[in-house]
């Protein structure tokens, strides 16, 4: 006869590993030359990047705009430029993508207005993509920041182009591992398919 033990410990979530902003990123780390950058506090991003690191145990880059006590009260705008002149010139990203904090998201900032601002204080760097993600930890779970993320990179970044017949695009979910990624890619290409995956974490 079995025995069944009841429990009457409650149930534990750690609201990190499903923050809006986590799953963003996860989502950008998917797309060739992208650098996530968490638009908070030093914190948010640091739990982030521990959390990601112990998942797939390699370095995962991540960059903050580092907000503190006084730049949150007084407006992150100064922040987020300084933090995307800093990897243009160090890391030099093809992509960008700027997710948005429970911090910044409490304060409000204009983030459409900040981007617009950046544009226009420094034409050279119109060209590079900045895909902004309202990813606030306070609301939603980690499949809403990479939905949230995915629905960015779609809208921002396809440019018109040729039709390609042989070309299928796979749209992935939170749940697929980068293994499931590389599987889906060896089935579609022995088929003679190029397969175009967003986001291809293998």
């Amino acid at each position: 006869m079995a025995i069944v033990n009841i429990s009457n410990k409650a149930v534990v979530v750690n609201p990190l590993k499903q923050s809006q902003a986590l799953g963003a990123t996860l989502a950008f780390l998917g797309l060739k030359r992208t650098m996530p950058l968490l638009h908070g506090s030093q914190g948010c991003t640091a739990f982030a990047k521990v959390i990601l690191v112990r998942h797939f145990r390699e370095v995962i880059p991540l960059s903050t705009t580092a907000m503190t006590e006084v730049t949150t009260i007084l407006g992150g705008e100064d922040n987020v430029e300084k933090s995307i002149l800093t990897l243009v010139e160090k890391v030099k990203p093809e992509i960008i993508g700027l997710c948005t904090t429970g911090l910044t998201e409490t304060r409000g900032d204009d983030m459409q207005q900040i981007i617009k601002e950046f544009r226009k204080k420094y034409p050279g760097l119109n060209r590079l993509p900045i895909i902004l993600v309202s990813a606030p930890d306070f609301k939603g779970a980690l499949q809403d920041g990479y939905s949230a993320a995915i629905e960015s990179i779609i809208r921002d970044l396809p440019q018109a182009g040729e039709t390609k017949p042989q070309q299928v695009n796979f749209l992935f979910g939170p749940a697929f591992t980068p293994g499931d990624v590389e599987h889906i890619k060896e089935i579609s290409s022995s088929f003679g398919i190029v397969p175009v995956c967003l986001p291809d974490l293998s």
